[in-house]
């Protein structure tokens, strides 16, 4: 086991004293929305929890903007000693539950909200944002009501940024989800239903606590790109056994240059919604997150 936040203790959830920066420059803790001071957004939550005795609660307000609520994050290590890089492997798992009106609502001009980004773990003298190089990213792309996976927030030589794991399906479709079986998760299927029975898609269930978990093994660093990498996503209903979703590789994962040395260390976990339109009303809406692990092998079901 490389690291487990319960958030059941009071440092889980560091603000930094509240400063304008929150918890930026530390180890681990909680960001205001950008520009704001405003932590009202990302809380403890003593009611609603997973296992113990609290869990992370983002709140977002009917009318804000890409970052409502704020996010959290942690190094992998309080030494920055364990981070990833070529040849390596590790896995992330989480437990994380929505509010009927979060699935329901398709935020006018957002592009989907994220629901965590792996990146690059932060350096003795330099800090590394959520919106890294080497960024692997969990998100409900454009709405769809299901999980979907890219890589970079810069690009590298094979592929541009933001690239998403969509694997091509005869001469005009793809496939979201590429793990699913018959009749799979397509993008044709918009016109029906992602869903059951037009659809096979692994989609988001409202009021429970979902389970979530990321493995990368990258390879060998080649110029700017960690090659022939895998990354493989599952997920669980609660109370069920997981199921593998998306297997993504031989790929390229963006790694930057040699010479800067990012290497997988940081992890965000945030309801950010790159264009949320801030003028359009919306309900109230929450997301809730619990049980984050970061370990060098796989991680059984809860």
């Amino acid at each position: 086991m490389v690291k487990c936040v319960g958030f059941d203790a009071a440092g889980d959830f560091n603000t930094n004293g509240g400063s304008a920066g929150g918890a930026w420059g530390q180890n681990a803790g909680i960001l205001p929305p950008s520009g704001t001071t405003d932590f009202t957004r990302a809380t403890r939550d003593t009611i609603e929890k997973a296992s113990g005795s609290s869990s992370l609660k983002f709140t977002l307000p009917g009318n804000s903007g890409s970052d409502a609520a704020g996010s959290y994050f942690t190094n992998f290590s309080a030494d920055l000693s364990t981070q990833f890089g070529e040849n390596a492997e590790f896995f992330i798992q989480w437990r994380q539950r929505f509010s009927p009106e979060y699935l329901s609502t398709k935020f006018s001009g957002g592009g989907g909200w994220k629901q965590v980004i792996i990146g690059t773990g932060d350096q003795p003298g330099k800090l590394y944002s959520s919106c890294s190089t080497l960024e692997t990213v969990v998100q409900n792309t454009q709405h769809r009501g299901f999980a979907q996976m890219y890589n970079s927030c810069s690009g590298s030589a094979s592929h541009g940024p933001y690239q998403p794991f969509e694997e091509p399906f005869g001469a005009y479709d793809f496939k979201f989800q590429n793990w699913r079986p018959a009749p799979y998760c397509l993008y044709s299927q918009g016109g029906t239903s992602y869903f059951e029975p037009t659809g096979n898609c692994f989609g988001y269930h409202a009021n429970e606590w979902m389970t979530f978990q990321v493995r990368i093994k990258t390879g060998p660093r080649v110029g700017d790109e960690f090659a022939n990498s895998y990354v493989t996503l599952w997920i669980a209903r609660q109370g069920q056994p997981s199921e593998q979703v998306l297997h993504w590789g031989p790929y390229n994962l963006s790694a930057g240059s040699a010479s800067d040395n990012q290497r997988y260390g940081k992890i965000w976990l945030l309801p950010y919604n790159t264009g949320r339109n801030a003028s359009v009303a919306n309900p109230i809406t929450y997301t809730w997150y619990d049980e984050l692990v970061i370990s060098r092998s796989k991680i059984a079901d809860p």
